[in-house]
């Protein structure tokens, strides 16, 4: 029987085709070895800095995203007690339609050029890790982890698809730590249930090294934790959702430990998101960290080179600015993190 809802099928290059083609030298591999042994170490209180992941709700344009880290670099090496990590996502989950991110549509256009989305991620990855900054991502597709995984430092599980037994699946064979955002109504047991989950061994569908449908046997992921992105039009920045969280933990015998993504729901003002409030969030943080609330081990914050957000149908696009949710400055950015840093 014909396949009536295919439009065409496309063979794409193996994960080994493009890993061999932009390959990891020996420095750049150790240097991802150490950065996910000082994210572990972070999480499991052997290092006392705090996890910074910082940069653009999406990837839209790379050589903008490139300009971004060779500023950030800049200033990593002055902060003693942060742990920065770039965060590059090439996905985008969405509710019903739109852009579903550089990966699957590199031209924001339509035309969904996957082999060249797929090539320059890993390209950006690539040129990024070179410079020595450890990079973060979401995983969204459960395919793709196979063509750029042995690039990122750490990993997210995002708030449509903690529920998903495929992420958690996935979760659990990935070599980096990994965040589980609580659900968009703001449900933080389905995170805990994932990092549970992806903490057990699990056998799915798969490809391998050379994209040949394959069984996964994985021996499961004890380097998880629960990402705060605020939900149900609340924000989840406050003592009482840290306790809830810690005794969740706690029941489950899991370490107490959280990161706070200081945007998105947690950015609500009258019921809108205004990513100004990451500035308010940060100093909130900042409080608490001075209150030695220990549980606190990082922060996520969605930074561009410029402030604000446009929409992906104005053309021109403007320099350095989202086309996804809005974003804090470079300038207001390094400002926090200095900050961040004094005070620790």
């Amino acid at each position: 029987m014909d396949n009536i809802n295919i439009g065409s099928i496309k063979k794409l290059c193996s994960p080994y085709e493009l890993k061999n083609k932009l390959s990891l030298s020996y420095k750049n591999k150790l240097f991802i070895e150490q950065s996910r042994k000082n994210i572990i170490n972070i999480l499991n209180n052997k290092n006392q800095k705090k996890i910074i992941i910082v940069g653009p709700c999406s990837v839209h344009n790379i050589e903008e995203c490139f300009s971004y880290a060779v500023e950030l670099k800049k200033h990593i090496d002055k902060y003693n007690n942060l742990y920065i990590i770039l965060r590059l996502y090439f996905e985008k989950p969405r509710t019903i339609k739109g852009w579903k991110g550089y990966l699957y549509d590199p031209y924001l256009d339509g035309t969904n050029k996957i082999d060249i989305g797929l090539y320059n991620t890993r390209k950006l990855l690539l040129d990024i890790t070179t410079m020595e900054i450890p990079i973060a991502t979401e995983f969204l597709d459960t395919i793709s982890p196979q063509y750029i995984d042995d690039l990122i430092s750490w990993g997210c599980i995002g708030a449509r698809t903690v529920e998903s037994q495929l992420h958690r699946q996935l979760a659990s064979g990935l070599s980096m730590p990994i965040g589980f955002k609580n659900r968009t109504d703001g449900n933080c047991e389905i995170a805990i249930n994932g990092i549970l989950s992806a903490k057990e061994s699990h056998s799915f569908f798969g490809i391998d090294i050379n994209g040949c449908a394959s069984i996964i046997n994985t021996l499961g992921n004890d380097n998880t934790h629960i990402v705060l992105r605020g939900g149900c039009k609340n924000n989840n920045i406050n003592t009482e959702t840290f306790d809830n969280v810690e005794l969740l933990l706690k029941t489950n015998e899991l370490n107490k430990t959280i990161l706070i993504d200081v945007s998105h729901d947690n950015t609500l003002k009258n019921k809108k998101k205004d990513y100004t409030e990451q500035i308010n969030n940060i100093n909130k943080i900042i409080t608490y960290w001075k209150d030695n609330i220990e549980i606190i081990k990082g922060v996520m914050i969605e930074s561009f080179i410029n402030e604000g957000k446009q929409s992906i149908n104005d053309k021109p696009l403007k320099y350095g600015i989202s086309i996804t949710d809005g974003c804090i400055n470079l300038s207001n950015t390094i400002t926090l993190l200095d900050k961040m840093n004094n005070i620790l």
